[in-house]
């Protein structure tokens, strides 16, 4: 009888670890879009440009575009929590000194956007600047910091740009939250962005740079990603940069001279 109270015991036992399982997973899936963006409302119109700087149609999107009459684009690609405004400085004081226009591409569901961020959303506004960017240049960069690093990676696939720079990135979605305790399959996630998977269609040469105290994405992911191009015969660079965090890359004693160097053709 004991025993028999034992089993029923367990049997109840695991259905309800079952039931929060499932539970969790629903969260998370209701959840995942407000977890992952964290868009700023501010319209881009209110953003007050530097001289040089103007607000461009990017197809269906927006940018900040800083012209200078070259033939060599860089387009960048923010992070989760930040906007196109936070970068309005980006062309007029790094690049523009070095020759080249600057494209700072937003985010739908950003800046004023009535439309949910979403990784199809992101991906689609980096094909609208592919295209965009290669009517007009006969030379282009697409840069990503963080989550931009998928945008980016996926406007660089298959020829859509000559060079590649991503700072901070993670090689999947999925290997990032499974870091993170995440233990739910594949189908779960709506953004289920894979930079791997989309340079596996075709990568420029590529220039990696992360922090090696970064815990928002750990060094491994970077690692990864660098080892999958290696494989492929894509010419890549990873600089680890010791003693800097996630938020750390963009320091002037480091960036200036890094752009100065991977600019270049």
């Amino acid at each position: 009888m004991d025993s028999r109270l034992l089993l029923i015991g367990i049997g109840w036992a695991l259905l309800a670890l079952v039931v929060l399982y499932c539970l969790v997973g629903l969260g998370f899936r209701l959840m995942e879009t407000r977890l992952l963006y964290h868009p700023d409302p501010t319209p881009m119109s209110a953003c007050p440009l530097p001289e040089g700087v103007e607000i461009a149609r990017v197809g269906a999107e927006r940018g900040l575009l800083t012209a200078t009459g070259s033939d060599t684009l860089v387009v960048f690609y923010h992070g989760n929590g930040s906007r196109a405004c936070n970068w309005r400085f980006l062309g007029p004081n790094h690049v523009a000194p070095l020759g080249a226009d600057t494209l700072v591409m937003e985010y739908p569901g950003y800046a004023g956007d009535d439309r949910a961020p979403s990784k199809d959303a992101l991906l689609a506004a980096a094909r609208a600047a592919r295209d965009w960017g290669r009517a007009r240049y006969g030379r282009v960069i697409a840069f990503g910091n963080s989550i931009g690093t998928a945008p980016a990676a996926h406007h660089a696939a298959e020829g859509g740009a000559d060079r590649l720079i991503l700072f901070a990135p993670f090689d999947s979605m999925l290997s990032l939250l499974r870091g993170k305790g995440f233990v739910y399959p594949r189908a779960l996630l709506r953004d289920d962005y894979d930079l791997t998977e989309d340079l596996a269609r075709g990568a420029p040469s590529t220039v990696i740079v992360h922090g090696a105290d970064d815990t928002l994405i750990p060094p491994r992911h970077s690692a990864a990603l660098t080892a999958a191009l290696d494989g492929q015969g894509v010419p890549v660079t990873r600089i680890l940069r010791p003693g800097i965090e996630h938020n750390g890359l963009f320091d002037d004693a480091f960036f200036d001279p890094f752009l100065a160097e991977h600019l270049d053709p």
